[in-house]
């Protein structure tokens, strides 16, 4: 057998030990279906929040992997994020969302059909069963086959020129890939505030941050600190706490000496887009209508729609 015949049959027998022993979900995509889960006033609160119109026409028509599977910490958040999206493709046509929690949806044949992926709070290893440490010597080594095909397929995916936008719990993920955090660009340490903060426009012109009409803002929500690889000299930031104007902490984990505490920015990587918002823990983010027009942008310039400067400043 030669290697390429070989290196077929290998992955071939990878993907059906994985149906069989069920590490993927049978369903690939699902409506948001979160209704149930999301009190009726709310429901109320995020369709009369999001915004009607896109702020530029789609180039053609987009399409965007909605992911949202957890392995590790799962925020309450989650179905109000699928609803805010499923509500903003509705109001807007800028794209038309897919909803899948199936990490098969991230084999490449699969993902091509998509121009950007949204990381709804994911947190943990995604691509890794969650009983990993319990899997005989043998599974175990399938499931991280499986695993850095998808991490390479994804990887692919954004360096090729398409697109990848998070928010929240989306630096939380894929831990032990490192070049996953050079693609979103950071790493989380901590949330030490969560109560009503100051927010400075750090690029107020951004295209980006057009929804904040060029003035910083308070806000209320789990604000997460960030280390390495974040840097200023690899991504473009838009907001920051403003620290006059934040409650202030004496000691907490990964404290920064710069004082720069980074919530949302956004980068290129290879040819493709980045954008991450670090708002999204508490529920009544996802009735703000200025986030959620700024989520609006990311997303639309994650699609390749929304010219935007990624030049770090």
């Amino acid at each position: 057998m030669n290697q390429k015949s070989d290196l077929s049959h290998i992955v071939l027998f990878v993907t059906c030990c994985f149906s069989l022993c069920g590490c993927t979900n049978q369903i690939s995509a699902q409506p948001a279906d979160t209704s149930s889960l999301i009190p009726a006033q709310q429901l109320k609160k995020i369709e009369a929040a999001v915004p009607t119109k896109a702020t530029v026409a789609p180039k053609r028509p987009r399409k965007l992997l909605v992911f949202s599977l957890c392995k590790s910490y799962v925020h309450t958040s989650i179905p109000y994020g699928k609803k805010a999206i499923e509500a903003m493709a509705k109001k807007t046509g800028a794209f038309e969302p897919v909803f899948s929690d199936d990490i098969s949806m991230f084999e490449p044949d699969k993902l091509k059909q998509f121009d950007a992926v949204f990381l709804n709070n994911n947190s943990g290893e995604l691509f890794l069963p969650k009983d990993m440490n319990s899997l005989p010597p043998r599974q175990q080594h399938l499931a991280n086959m499986r695993n850095q095909q998808l991490q390479k397929s994804l990887q692919d995916f954004v360096a090729s020129g398409k697109g990848l936008a998070g928010i929240h719990c989306a630096v939380w993920c894929f831990y032990t890939w490192p070049e996953y955090a050079n693609i979103i660009g950071a790493v989380w340490v901590s949330h030490p505030w969560h109560e009503k903060v100051g927010i400075k426009l750090d690029d107020p012109d951004h295209p980006l941050c057009a929804a904040f009409a060029g003035s910083g803002f308070d806000i209320t929500d789990e604000i997460y600190v960030f280390t390495e690889p974040y840097s200023r000299d690899s991504v473009r930031v838009l907001f920051s706490l403003d620290m006059t104007r934040t409650p202030s902490k004496e000691k907490f984990k990964g404290k920064r000496s710069d004082n720069d505490y980074a919530q949302c920015w956004v980068k290129k990587y290879g040819k493709g887009r980045v954008f991450y918002s670090a708002f999204g823990h508490d529920h009544d983010i996802f009735w703000n209508k200025a986030v959620l027009q700024h989520w609006l942008d990311g997303i639309q310039f994650a699609l390749g729609d929304l010219p935007a400067d990624t030049t770090p400043k």
